[in-house]
């Protein structure tokens, strides 16, 4: 769930431009994240390289609920071997002009067990434009998503257990080209269980870019940096990760 969200303004809708406290907020966002700087740079770490790759499609309509459904695989041990693959079906509410709630579920399969997400979380679009988030804004945009997940037989230092989460993502682009936009991402996961208590597990920061090839699909290419602290020892991942996206509206 990393990336901006579909459909939170409609195409050809004008909206005056945000305020002076709207646009500090990416700032005040980032500053938070580097304080957290500790965290990346502190205790003892493995290092791995990963794939993410799979493909989403996307419902929208004029009125009512859009829903989506994406498959990814994921491979690790410098990319040798597969980790895991999921499936995850979310639906989506707009709630105002910049406003967007969603939620669904994740299945995921890995070489010695199942896994089970619930997720409830929303998009918050920092830097309203004239057109929709799957269509290219004039200028910078920024979008922030917040969100719970309870993650039900993970595993955790070779114990399988539930666990909850607290993520926070923002997403900062600008337009490079007609069809190229590149971005870059920050964001941090706090999960708290009967193994580790409320903290931060993990820190992601990245960046990459999404090419539009109609009005229809597109890809988006990304590298993310990864450190996760709820293990032992640590680890921190560089991940290269692909998703096709196609959309179908009304």
């Amino acid at each position: 769930m990393i990336g901006h969200a579909p459909g939170l303004i409609s195409q050809g809708e004008r909206v005056p431009r945000p305020s002076a406290n709207c646009r500090l907020l990416p700032a005040i966002i980032l500053t938070a994240l580097l304080q957290l700087s500790p965290y990346v740079f502190s205790g003892e770490t493995i290092t791995d390289n990963a794939l993410w790759a799979g493909g989403l499609l996307l419902r929208e309509k004029e009125t009512g609920l859009d829903y989506s459904v994406e498959y990814q695989l994921r491979l690790d041990d410098d990319m040798s071997s597969l980790s895991s693959q999921f499936v995850e079906f979310l639906g989506y509410h707009k709630a105002t002009e910049n406003l967007l709630f969603n939620g669904g579920y994740r299945f995921t399969k890995r070489s010695d067990r199942d896994e089970h997400r619930l997720y409830l979380g929303g998009f918050v679009d920092l830097t309203k434009s004239s057109r929709g988030l799957w269509d290219y804004a004039d200028r910078f945009r920024a979008t922030l998503q917040l969100g719970y997940q309870h993650d039900f037989n993970v595993k955790f230092d070779d114990r399988l257990i539930d666990s909850n989460s607290i993520r926070m993502i923002l997403v900062a682009s600008r337009p490079g080209t007609d069809k190229l936009r590149p971005f870059v991402l920050g964001g941090v996961l706090t999960t708290w269980n009967d193994a580790y208590s409320f903290g931060v597990d993990k820190i992601r920061l990245g960046a990459g870019f999404q090419y539009q090839f109609n009005k229809q699909s597109r890809m988006r290419l990304q590298y993310i940096w990864e450190k996760a602290k709820f293990r032992t020892p640590e680890k921190q991942t560089n991940i290269i990760w692909l998703r096709y996206e196609r959309r179908f509206g009304d």
